[in-house]
């Protein structure tokens, strides 16, 4: 029995692993790939996330990436969750939410895909 629930528990590990990358095409045509969420930027090149995080076009069509999930608000500006796969939405208002509290987002936390 212990054996299943340790088989279980890596397929889990390994399936939560694999959700969180994402891939696109870039301007040239090529599949790009990173460890966590990615997004092209206005010319078409493509930005990801670490594991866990988000990538989101600002106002302005840079990509900007956090440590988790992220949002733009309503002025255009890019909120990030602080914690690693942690949610961001925008409320009522255009303000975003975010599980563990928001960070904006920068291209510092950005990864050139590959």
């Amino acid at each position: 029995m212990r054996y299943g629930v340790i088989v279980g528990f890596i397929i889990a590990l390994a399936v939560a692993t694999q959700a969180s990358a994402d891939c696109l095409n870039d301007q040239y045509g090529n599949v790009v790939c990173g460890k966590g969420e990615c997004e092209r930027d206005q010319h078409g090149k493509v930005f990801c996330a670490g594991l866990g995080g988000g990538a989101v076009q600002d106002k302005y069509g840079d990509v900007k990436c956090g440590t988790g999930n992220c949002a733009r608000d309503n002025l255009g500006q890019v909120w990030c969750s602080t914690e690693p796969g942690g949610g961001a939405a925008i409320d009522v208002y255009g303000k975003v939410k975010c599980q563990g509290g928001c960070e904006a987002g920068t291209s510092g936390h950005c990864e050139d895909g590959r």
